[in-house]
């Protein structure tokens, strides 16, 4: 049988002594050995060890080459968090993590060092787990069972050869319970101070031995809520209350201020929720009506007013009536802060994050056929379902309204009939209501198989593992055929208001500068061609436009359509691992040979399947053939739901991967002067992969204790990362790049290099434009951009991929001073250089690296995108390559202090991380080109964790505080003004340093039933002004409550 008693994280370390395998059964690969009672009765209360950057097991008393940090099973009991992955994210490696807080969809990662959650390995018991995304190997941390999690080790350095590919970075091992016998139940409720937001957790767990102990089986359930937020339910994010960055305010007013600011409540002037009004194209000095009766032409008093190809001269009241539209003030191209323009933000009925239902089942069994022989099983069946709601329903820009439509407010039918038309520009917020998307994520994942103890010294464990996770979309899309035609409306014979096509089914229908631009009617503004319901057959229901929620509960209905799509990704997992110890070479080594060597058989598979209305296949209704391709019809048309004409497909593909994997450990001196320990390990694994090849990762490593207070420790690898699925096979998908992205935005024109404006110039003269309309009399920059939302391209996956490789160093000590019992200290130093990285050039990178260059035009990254004649651009194509360098360093430190006083125990612990470079290498054709990140966003240059506890008879009391840096509000070399930048943001460009604090108190009532609470966020922090979740989540103080009993 299996025991279940752990020991602390510094007892859990290398190699064995040479009695323990003589009656352990050992699971090789969760590196997990389990102690026989007469060991037990040697060394203390240790009865298992687990070692997660080594499948070799360890004795308690050394140490361990590779840094290790952990957490326990306390420590996520005492937190408060329902959500796992909240609660491991404060390790300082996994600060740059997704949460479920900062989760659009409810989904969990975990990324060290802040280089990619597909640099960091999860396992589950030493073994992989099936992948929680799509084109990614990071897991959803939030299907692991959290009541079964007894510790959780994180490795940091390069593991690959330890266990095989993505762990570049380290590896984060969540160890479960086993062999649990009993029955508890932990029930639990966290209440924010603001209101909303609360989370309730039930647990529970049964189990028990039989057969004499040789069996024993476990059970768990978990049901976890939490019951999200809106944006309208905090005063921070209300209103439009999330701040953006962009030009500063007023610039006339201080010449000398710097160029860009955090602006507040920030808008698009061009557009607005209520729908921007202009009369026609031109005419914009004309006074048809005078709303504010001040003697001005309306037109005249705003910018959308005043550029004759923009909509933004009135705006409609709540109560139908209009107002003169007002700017605030502009910023820029798109950008204004406050007045009547466009909210950036969203809504307050949007979520500001998910609501969340999760339900985990976990079996866990095994059974001892013989002394040596043991079978087990391990199976998982989780669901979370979350939903979200966006008030924001896309946009369309300068649709031609017609003049006999009856929605037209009655204040500007005058115009409508004198210019023919009127022109709407509208960010709506009602197209669809009350739909939200839901994200039902399930996974499955069984293990089986055997540990035999061959002899006293060897043991094999042979196991087979398969994964599967699905996630099914459930989401509302406006379809544009039906939403053109709703505008349409007019009054039948009766005075009904109806769609023009239920009178005239060959009706024109008027389409926006969008769409039309994109080639909806391949070129043309308007068209007769209804794709995905009959006209005339009473289905269309007319929307009213003017203003904010005016848009009918049937017009919402008829305009949008449900789509669904699921991603399933399956992993099987073979592996059959020896490991044990030998006798060798005695007059050489102070203690025998550890080793674990074996082979490894990985099939993993991607399959995406898109809504047939996203492959652009018509729905039934249609009057061509249900089923059949837009394309078909229209051959210039690809979908019917995307203003950006974008074609999409169903992705798919699959690798397999066979591993040959030995790692060794040699033992050169124990007990000896100066030479306490000296102990050598080594690591190498050979990959065979069905897309690339072979692949090859070692792994070195030394221990060194010239006294039993202190020990140095070091590790040189090299480890490699495979390219994924989606890297490999993806075709050539749509992207969209922001209109404000151009480096030759009159607003970005300054914030490059000394080259980038004359690079703007010379390009968009050889794009035919004038120099006249370019620059000023004077010389100085005036071009304007056209673009007034965004522009499409395309990136796609590259099956000529090879794997990524990372070099790692980690040099450091532990230092256990025998004058202070209880003291433990260490300090690790570790460097991390990936080349070859895998990567699509971002879209930001190829133009400024473009427009930044000494050698423009003659760049590769200048013949990646295309304008068109007026200058903005139409078009950008990146895909997957091996060409990114990424370069990390840092010192991990971490004090441990266990003292009593009388009956009182004190405990302090420290964690910290100082990160001094995070540096990505973003240019194929120049390598010196460097982004940094450290101190950005997520990416604190020191972080920082400290916990005290106090413990007296049945009372515990522990204060956690985590330390953040300070972080900037933009790119750091905006900011900061390095890598060849003019720093934008003056003395603003910093968020401040943060302390956020949590309280925990529990009390053993009796041997079955403690209770325990806590208060997170004691101080009340939020977030900083241009984030939802970061650095702290939307909750606030938020105070829990729970009990545990257990039999």
């Amino acid at each position: 049988m299996k025991h279940t008693n752990l020991g602390s994280t510094h007892e859990k370390l290398e190699i064995f002594a040479p009695k323990v395998l003589s009656a352990a059964v050992c699971l090789a690969i969760s590196g997990t050995l389990i102690l026989p009672s007469t060991s037990l009765a040697q060394s203390g209360d240790i009865d298992e060890i687990v070692i997660t950057g080594s499948r070799i097991p360890a004795d308690p008393n050394l140490v361990s080459s590779v840094p290790v940090q952990s957490l326990s099973a306390e420590d996520i009991r005492n937190s408060g968090e329902i959500n796992i992955a909240d609660i491991v994210a404060d390790i300082p490696a996994l600060v740059s993590s997704l949460t479920a807080e900062n989760s659009a969809t409810g989904a969990n990662s975990l990324n060290l060092r802040g280089l990619g959650g597909d640099r960091t390995l999860t396992l589950v018991n030493g073994r992989r787990h099936v992948a929680g995304f799509r084109g990614s190997q990071a897991v959803d941390t939030g299907t692991i069972p959290r009541a079964l999690v007894r510790s959780v080790e994180v490795t940091t350095g390069g593991a690959s050869a330890i266990y095989g590919a993505d762990a570049v970075t380290g590896v984060v091992n969540f160890i479960l319970r086993d062999d649990f016998e009993g029955f508890q139940v932990d029930v639990q409720q966290g209440i924010p101070e603001r209101g909303e937001a609360q989370t309730t957790v039930v647990d529970a767990t049964w189990g028990m031995n039989f057969d004499d102990d040789r069996g024993n089986v476990a059970i768990s359930l978990s049901l976890e809520t939490d019951e999200g937020l809106l944006y309208g339910e905090r005063d921070w994010a209300k209103d439009n209350g999330i701040a953006s960055v962009g030009p500063r305010a007023n610039p006339s007013t201080d010449p000398n201020a710097p160029p860009r600011a955090v602006v507040e409540n920030p808008t698009f002037w061009l557009t607005s929720q209520a729908g921007s009004i202009a009369p026609s194209f031109g005419g914009r000095s004309t006074t048809y009506v005078d709303i504010n009766n001040n003697g001005i032409a309306d037109c005249q008093e705003s910018e959308g007013g005043r550029v004759g190809y923009l909509a933004g001269c009135w705006i409609t009241n709540p109560d139908g009536s209009v107002r003169v539209n007002q700017d605030g003030t502009v910023l820029g191209t798109l950008w204004s802060q406050g007045g009547d323009g466009g909210l950036a933000g969203a809504g307050n009925r949007s979520s500001l994050y998910p609501q969340t239902e999760r339900a985990v089942f976990n079996l866990n069994a095994n059974y001892d056929l013989t002394e040596t022989f043991n079978v087990f099983f391990e199976g998982k069946y989780v669901e979370a379902e979350s939903e979200t709601f966006s008030e924001g329903d896309g946009f369309y820009d300068t649709l031609w309204i017609q003049p006999d439509n009856p929605y037209i407010p009655a204040q500007l039918q005058p115009v409508a009939d004198q210019t023919g038309y009127l022109l709407l520009t509208q960010d709506p917020w009602d197209f669809s209501d009350n739909n939200p998307s839901t994200f039902t994520r399930e996974t499955m994942r069984f293990v089986g198989g055997f540990e035999w103890e061959m002899s006293p010294d060897h043991a094999l464990e042979v196991s087979v593992n398969h994964g599967q996770f699905t996630n099914t979309t459930n989401a509302t899309t406006t379809v544009l055929d039906r939403t053109f035609a709703a505008f349409d409306a007019v009054r039948d014979s009766s005075g009904n208001i109806v769609c023009r096509s239920d009178i005239n089914p060959n009706a024109y229908y008027e389409i926006d500068y969008f769409a039309g631009s994109n080639g909806y009617a391949d070129g043309a503004y308007y068209s007769n061609t209804y794709y995905t319901f009959t006209p005339g057959d009473g289905q269309c229901k007319p929307l009213n436009p003017f203003g904010v929620y005016s848009v009918s509960a049937e017009a919402q209905n008829f305009i949008t359509m449900p789509v669904q799509r699921s991603l399933e990704l399956d992993q099987t997992v073979v592996n059959a691992t020896v490991v044990g110890q030998f006798e060798f070479a005695g007059r050489l080594l102070d203690g025998p040979i550890g080793y674990a060597t074996g082979i490894e058989y990985r099939e993993e598979s991607s399959l995406n399947m898109l809504d047939p209305l996203d492959l652009g296949i018509l729905p039934p209704g249609t009057p061509f053939t249900a089923g059949q391709k837009v394309s078909e019809v229209s051959p210039w048309l690809f979908t019917v739901i995307d203003y950006d004409n974008s074609q999409q497909y169903d992705t798919m593909g699959e690798y397999d991967v066979t591993d040959a994997f030995l790692e060794v450990r040699l033992p050169i001196l124990r007990g000896r002067a100066l030479a306490e320990e000296l102990t050598i390990d080594g690591a190498a694994r050979v990959a065979n992969y069905s897309t690339l090849g072979d692949a090859t990762t070692w792994k070195f490593g030394a221990t060194w204790a010239p006294t039993s207070e202190l020990s140095l420790r070091g590790t040189i690898s090299q480890a490699v990362r495979a390219p994924n699925i989606s890297e490999l096979f993806d075709p050539k998908l749509p992207i969209t790049v922001a209109a404000n992205a151009d480096p030759c935005d009159p607003n970005n024109v300054a914030a490059g290099t000394a080259n980038r404006e004359a690079n703007c110039i010379a390009a968009l003269q050889a794009n035919g434009l004038p120099l006249s309309s370019i620059v000023d009399a004077d010389g100085n920059y005036a071009w304007t951009n056209p673009l007034t939302a965004r522009f499409a391209g395309v990136s796609g996956g590259n099956p000529a991929l090879d794997v990524e490789t990372a070099d790692t160093v980690t040099l450091g000590f532990v230092y256990r001073p025998e004058l202070i019992e209880g003291l433990s200290i260490t300090v690790d130093y570790w460097d991390v250089e990936i080349t070859d990285a895998i990567s699509a050039v971002d879209s930001g990178d190829i133009l400024e690296g473009c427009f930044d260059s000494a050698s423009y035009p003659n760049l590769g990254f200048c013949n990646a995108f295309t304008r068109r004649a007026d200058g903005g651009l139409n078009f950008l194509e990146t895909g997957q390559i091996n060409f990114a360098k990424l370069e990390a360093r840092g010192l991990d430190f971490a004090a441990n202090y266990d003292f009593s006083v009388g009956e009182n125990d004190f405990g302090v612990r420290l964690q910290g991380s100082r990160q001094e470079r995070l540096d990505r290498f973003f240019n194929p054709l120049d390598q010196s080109d460097v982004d940094p990140e450290i101190m950005e966003l997520q990416r604190p240059r020191l972080f920082g964790s400290l916990g005290l506890s106090w413990n007296r008879g049945p009372i515990r009391v522990g204060l956690q505080t985590i330390y953040q840096g300070k972080q900037a509000v933009a790119e750091v070399e905006e900011v900061r003004g390095i890598a060849g930048l003019d720093p934008l943001y003056g003395s603003a460009g910093f968020f401040h340093r943060v302390l956020i604090s949590d309280l925990n108190a529990r009390y053993q009532w009796n041997d079955g039933l403690s209770v325990f609470g806590g208060i997170n966020n004691l101080w009340d922090e939020e977030p900083f002004s241009t984030q939802t979740a970061w650095p702290v989540g939307p909750r606030g103080r938020t105070f829990f409550l729970g009990l545990s009993y257990s039999l």
